[in-house]
């Protein structure tokens, strides 16, 4: 029997603006979904949807670029659910 462990960091990382926007948003966001160390996981992953709060516009979002990260700006606060596609 042959057993594979991937490990995967999911994570969101928010930086305070230096000036808030017309619309009041004070930080810039980013959600990601990367191997530890940022090694390559793309022999294990073969997309990656995000879903996000209903208030965002196109809130079900699918990140094109393999880096499988989705930078929103700006942004006040946000909520997401992650969720991966592994391949088999």
């Amino acid at each position: 029997m042959c057993a594979v462990q991937v490990k995967l960091e999911l994570g969101h990382r928010a930086q305070v603006r230096k000036k808030p926007t017309v619309e009041g948003f004070t930080h810039d966001w980013m959600v990601f979904v990367r191997g530890p160390e940022h090694s390559n996981i793309q022999h294990f992953v073969e997309k990656v949807v995000f879903h996000l709060h209903e208030s965002f516009p196109r809130p079900k979002r699918v990140p094109q670029e393999k880096s499988w990260r989705l930078a929103l700006k700006p942004c006040g606060q946000a909520g997401y659910q992650r969720t991966r596609g592994i391949r088999q």
